[in-house]
């Protein structure tokens, strides 16, 4: 009862859509609720939310369970349309033979993630990008995966952990766990098989994440953005090189750094700029937070943010200095003081003129700061 009281409390932060008409039907099989999976004879379905579920998720939807306030409702009048055609995802973190994602267009698409942690991996399939979930045919079908990979190993004495799946608590992510990392190029081929067919999907709405991707009103699946404006690592798939995760990682809660490596994988660090040994991004959060970060020798030293979270870093530092592999460093073969030190007085002159002329704010800095003198 208190997993299906959550989850009908999160989908009600996302699905515009209250006022439904139910079908009622008795089977002669248990049939699973595409919301909390329990199996029933008895279902309700509903062609405005795209679901059948059962009876117990239906009377809770019908009743204020975790409506939210007028500041927080959803914005939109319907739920998004469901494709009638594959989608291919975007594979995120690895390769696959005869697969280029940097030609895809539409950041709306479904997403693959992989996820090696030394001798075991995670695939972890998303769909919260489309404003969809996972049916519990999509459920049945990622757990059929994984029954058969747990099967392939159970006699393996090298593959010493279980393979688990878990599942959102509203089911747009769904994770497999505990992957050989000789062995998951074809659990990848598989998830992806069931990740692109829309059978499986059933809309939801979108949440914060997903509405970061979508680039319009009414936006189609998977959209006419470039992936790569969202994803700019997919053009190598390689690590970043230009600063040493591990020395944010070293200081950052496990939690903390996850949620980072999530926020930036699905492209919430935005509008981002680094100049010689600092960073500024904008990291989009429950709304957009304000980071600044200082390197040192490409190692991380300190980080702000203006979210309300006390400890540093947090997890929008986390996501900004992962992201910043992905933009050109300014001035990063000479530092300022060396810039400022080689320049003329005359240069100098004129930049002060030129930025004073663009910004009144340092106009009025230079009248502080030399007005005196």
């Amino acid at each position: 009862m208190q997993r299906r009281a959550a989850v009908i409390s999160n989908l009600k932060q996302v699905t515009p859509t209250r006022a439904v008409e139910w079908t009622v039907t008795d089977h002669d099989d248990r049939r699973a609720c595409d919301w909390c999976r329990a199996h029933e004879l008895t279902t309700w379905a509903s062609d405005a939310l795209g679901a059948e579920v059962c009876p117990a998720c239906g009377r809770l939807f019908e009743s204020p369970l975790g409506e939210p306030d007028d500041d927080s409702q959803p914005k939109r009048d319907r739920l998004p349309e469901t494709p009638s055609d594959p989608v291919t995802p975007i594979l995120f973190g690895t390769t696959l033979p005869e697969y280029d994602p940097t030609e895809l267009v539409g950041s709306n698409r479904p997403l693959i993630k992989y996820r090696e942690k030394s001798k075991y991996a995670d695939v972890v399939c998303e769909l919260e990008r489309t404003g969809h979930g996972f049916s519990a045919g999509g459920l049945d079908a990622l757990g059929a995966i994984r029954e058969r990979y747990a099967a392939q190993v159970a006699d393996d004495d090298s593959h010493q952990t279980d393979v688990t799946l878990s599942v959102g608590r509203t089911p747009r992510t769904v994770t497999i766990e505990g992957l050989g990392t000789n062995d998951s190029t074809g659990v990848i081929e598989e998830c992806r098989e069931v990740v692109s067919d829309p059978a499986y999907w059933i809309p939801l709405g979108w949440p914060q994440q997903g509405a970061i991707h979508r680039r319009a009103a009414d936006p189609s699946i998977p959209g006419d953005d470039p992936v790569v404006d969202a994803f700019p690592r997919l053009r190598t798939q390689a690590p970043n090189q230009s600063v040493d995760v591990e020395s944010i990682r070293r200081v950052t809660d496990p939690g903390r750094f996850e949620r980072g490596e999530r926020y930036y994988e699905r492209g919430a660090v935005t509008d981002i700029e680094r100049v010689d040994d600092q960073l500024e991004a904008t990291v989009q959060g429950s709304r957009p937070y304000e980071v600044r970060v200082t390197f040192a020798g490409g190692n991380y030293t300190e980080g702000q943010c203006d979210c309300p979270d006390d400890t540093v870093p947090c997890k929008h530092i986390v996501a900004a200095v992962l992201a910043s592999g992905d933009v050109p460093v300014t001035g990063g073969d000479q530092s300022l003081e060396e810039l400022l030190a080689t320049a003329s007085p005359a240069t100098l002159r004129q930049v002060c003129h030129e930025l004073a002329d663009e910004d009144v704010s340092v106009r009025k800095r230079l009248y502080e700061k030399l007005g005196g003198e």
